[in-house]
């Protein structure tokens, strides 16, 4: 329940702080904003799967009641990560600096790199937390990491409405720095209640648990570097072949997709450490696991796709004062390619408690390479938006690897892709979908469309899509799940 109130709170901080961004200092500079933070974003290479070796091995100690073993493992975590990002950081500084030179017009260049300090630091703060978050996990803590992701969203929200008007990007970037320190400081106060022996400040590094984690990693770090450089390579190559403002708008819609996407992924995310232990104690129940999992991610994440498509004329009516057509045809084509990611995460998440991660290593591996290749040759010879379409492309053929690879290895048969319960689900979102976004667009041109308009076609879409997950058996058994974790 406080995964879905987070990822609820988040979304609705999300969508406050965009529409109040754009009204403050628009969608061009809102791409700036995007470039800096994707020129940063190479940071997270040095991570090497560190955060969910952690989720992996705490939850691993802890099943062996080794509580001293955990409290040093997250000690040595802590400080490798930190002096690692804080070198390669220092070191990408100028890489950074000339990547923003080549994609930036000069009349825009000094504000980028103005905001690069503050964007590695709050960027370095942020993942030196996520391994503190990351401990939560282990402990199976789900409900104290949401408070804290929820607040710093909150947080976050609140600094940007006071600071940015007064200084333009700038506070924007204040803001992401005061909110990653805090959610750090929040984090490592919870943790250390939770672990005997933890000190205030991390002091003992343990060459052999470190060995432990980063062999773990290794089939990780591939998986790393494509997530790393995938959004840098798409947003440096739609300024480039699409320009800022074609930039903020993929930046709005991948927000907006991608905030609905966490819903379904943290909830399913638990389960790492929940196979993790039971590798050690129950194997065998691993595959009932995953079917029960994938499952339940099938039953929520078709038809939420397929509402976000259906609503992005509304957002962008609330966003933008109008219904910008780039932006709901972003939104239509990321839904399609982070759906199948999506449906991925089940098999992605037991490899991950398993540590099979070799085929999740090349599927991500063929998502970078693809989203290079074909992002050059579509923004070459077609258009900006065409490079959207090369990424979308490309996530759903290495996702397409990560699900098959796991159902071949395992023996699960390939029709539980599409379980029969569901089929109602599948075409009732289809034609959801199929109909009123159509409709959406092409009426949006009318004087007469309006909000209420637009609310009327998501009204009708969400009536069709919702009655057969009324029907559906899942939904009866997510909801008694869900009541028995409310107070009595």
């Amino acid at each position: 329940m406080t995964t879905f109130a987070q990822v609820i709170g988040s979304a609705a901080a999300l969508f406050c702080l965009y529409r109040f961004l754009i009204r403050t200092i628009g969608v061009e500079r809102l791409g700036i904003w995007s470039l800096v933070l994707a020129a940063t974003s190479v940071v997270t290479l040095a991570n090497q799967g560190f955060s969910t070796s952690i989720v992996k091995f705490v939850a691993k100690y802890v099943a062996r009641e080794q509580t001293e073993s955990v409290s040093v493992l997250i000690q040595t975590a802590v400080i490798s990560i930190a002096l690692a990002l804080g070198l390669l950081s220092i070191g990408l500084y100028p890489g950074a600096k000339w990547l923003l030179t080549i994609v930036l017009p000069p009349s825009r260049l000094a504000e980028a790199i103005a905001l690069l300090p503050y964007a590695f630091v709050s960027l370095w703060i942020n993942l030196v937390g996520s391994i503190l978050q990351a401990g939560l996990a282990g402990y199976e803590l789900i409900a104290h990491r949401n408070y804290v992701v929820l607040g710093g969203s909150t947080l976050y929200l609140l600094l940007s409405f006071v600071l940015v008007p007064h200084h333009g990007l700038l506070g924007l970037a204040y803001s992401q720095t005061i909110q990653a320190g805090a959610c750090f400081l929040a984090s490592w106060i919870l943790l250390r209640r939770c672990v005997p022996g933890l000190p205030f400040v991390p002091q003992r590094w343990d060459s052999a648990l470190f060995r432990e984690m980063a062999g773990y990693g290794l089939h990780f770090q591939l998986i790393t570097i494509s997530q790393s450089v995938r959004e840098p390579v798409t947003k440096a190559l739609l300024a480039r072949f699409g320009g800022l403002e074609l930039t903020g708008y993929y930046d709005m819609a991948l927000r907006w997709v991608v905030t609905f996407r966490e819903f379904i992924v943290q909830a399913n995310q638990v389960l790492v450490p929940t196979i993790s232990s039971l590798q050690e104690r129950d194997p065998l129940s691993i595959p009932l696991v995953y079917r029960e999992s994938y499952r339940v991610v099938f039953f929520l994440a078709i038809p939420t796709f397929a509402l976000l498509t259906v609503a992005s004329p509304l957002v962008s009516l609330i966003w933008m004062g109008r219904e910008e057509p780039v932006f709901v045809h972003f939104v239509a084509l990321l839904a399609a390619g982070w759906v199948v990611n999506i449906l991925s995460n089940p098999a992605y998440v037991v490899d991950l408690g398993t540590g099979a991660l070799r085929w999740v290593s090349i599927g991500c591996g063929i998502t970078a390479a693809l989203n290079a290749v074909l992002g050059l040759l579509a923004g070459k010879y077609i258009s900006g938006t065409a490079v959207v379409a090369a990424y979308v492309i490309s996530l759903i053929l290495g996702y397409a690897v990560v699900i098959a690879a796991y159902h071949i290895e395992n023996r699960v048969p390939l029709t539980e892709l599409l379980p029969k319960e569901s089929f109602g689900i599948l075409f009732s979102s289809l034609a959801g979908a199929a109909i009123f976004l159509p409709l959406a667009t092409t009426w949006s041109g009318h004087s007469w469309f309006s909000l209420h308009v637009a609310f009327g076609f998501c009204a009708a879409a969400v009536a069709i899509i919702v009655v057969p997950m009324w029907l559906h058996p899942m939904r009866k058994r997510l909801m008694n799940w869900a009541l028995s974790r409310l107070p009595a």
